[in-house]
């Protein structure tokens, strides 16, 4: 089944509605691939305008409506395969209101600041096609598995560099994703983003998640990166709670300082003498849907201390999302733990006792890896 491509008026005209180079091409090509468009606008002239350029240019039909008709048409069950592609913070607006995938056409003669922020930004309408392919295509988790009926994890990439089947490229990539997660380095920002939200406005779980957060940093500090991946998927799936749900009260180590299998046997003590909920998350965690990032998963011990504390605050769901996915071995290592907490987990004055530990091997998903390059190439190409 194709996508659905709300294109607004300013995405096909400039303000003399003058279509810009490459947009025919993009139509034609994409609807020959069995994609639709619709053309929305408030305004009723450039409506019946819209439409006789279509009429006159195309020998396919291109639905001509108001913006708010096709507010109103977008439900659960449709949702998944929408596209708008705006550049007003209007567009945005809609988007965050009906959790509907936005692209920004950055060849638009309007450029708003939160579709700039919080969209795609796509620099020519070749890009826009070359996009819509691969969202329709995209195999969008690298890894998953089920830890409990409530409890899902996922990862987005595979961060392993030095595997004998990592092409250069795609070490190139990989390795620009870890210097962006550890140090700040933004060049392949947009691209991690593009794979990460075009995936979360396909799953219907993530799309409604209630609070989303991120797993702290061994000081508490934020990081930047992280923090604002975590907005963003907020804004556009319509949520207000920005506050962290996880304060560090006290600094650890850097797991890299400890090794492997003393990290495995600490468990998630390290994390419990450390750590507590937000109180001003207190009565507003029981019964909801809640997704922690965090960059990398090894071992699975933070997202094991995460899944604890949220259970034990009364979660319906949590849903762990790491941007990368450290695979030791064949299968990599999950470890999970459960715990017998009691105590307020609000404050630092709870007990833990760890009750059983158990790998657990989830499934991978090698297509992913293309993806990364393909998404790197519309980007930066």
């Amino acid at each position: 089944m194709g996508k659905v491509v709300a294109l607004t008026r300013l995405t096909i005209f400039d303000e003399d509605f003058k279509m810009y180079t490459g947009i025919q091409d993009m139509i034609n090509t994409l609807h020959s691939e069995g994609h639709q468009f619709v053309f929305i606008s408030h305004d009723l002239v450039a409506l019946n305008e819209a439409k006789e350029v279509f009429k006159n240019m195309f020998e396919f039909k291109i639905i001509c409506t108001f913006r708010y008709k096709l507010k109103d048409s977008i439900d659960d069950s449709n949702v998944k395969n929408i596209i708008l592609v705006g550049s007003s913070n209007e567009d945005l607006i809609l988007a965050a209101n009906k959790k509907v995938l936005i692209i920004n056409p950055g060849w638009s003669v309007k450029q708003d600041e939160k579709p700039a922020r919080y969209g795609i930004t796509l620099s020519n309408p070749e890009k826009l096609t070359e996009a819509v392919r691969l969202i329709e295509n995209q195999s969008s988790w690298y890894y998953k598995l089920q830890v409990d009926k409530s409890t899902q994890v996922l990862a987005l990439t595979s961060a392993n560099t030095k595997n004998y089947s990592v092409t250069s490229e795609e070490k190139e990539i990989l390795e620009g994703f870890s210097n962006l997660l550890k140090q700040g380095d933004r060049k392949y920002f947009n691209s991690l983003y593009f794979h990460l939200i075009s995936g979360v406005m396909k799953d219907s779980d993530l799309r409604n998640v209630d609070i989303w957060g991120v797993f702290p940093t061994s000081n508490g500090d934020n990081n930047n990166e992280i923090e604002e991946i975590k907005e963003r998927c907020r804004y556009l799936t319509g949520k207000r709670n920005n506050k962290p749900i996880f304060i560090r009260h006290t600094v650890v180590d850097k797991s890299h300082y400890t090794h492997h299998d003393n990290r495995l046997k600490i468990g998630c003590s390290k994390h419990f003498n450390s750590i507590m909920l937000n109180p001003f998350y207190t009565k507003k965690i029981k019964g909801k849907t809640i997704c922690i990032i965090d960059d990398f998963l090894t071992n699975g011990i933070s997202f094991e201390t995460a899944r604890n504390l949220l259970l034990n605050a009364g979660a319906a769901k949590v849903i762990l999302l790491a941007l990368g996915r450290f695979r030791r071995g064949s299968h990599g290592i999950y470890q999970k733990e459960e715990y017998t907490i009691t105590g307020n987990v609000y404050t630092k004055e709870y007990d833990f006792e760890i009750t059983s530990r158990e790998n657990c091997i989830g499934e991978y998903n090698e297509d992913a890896r293309d993806e990364v390059r393909n998404i790197y190439q519309i980007i930066y190409n």
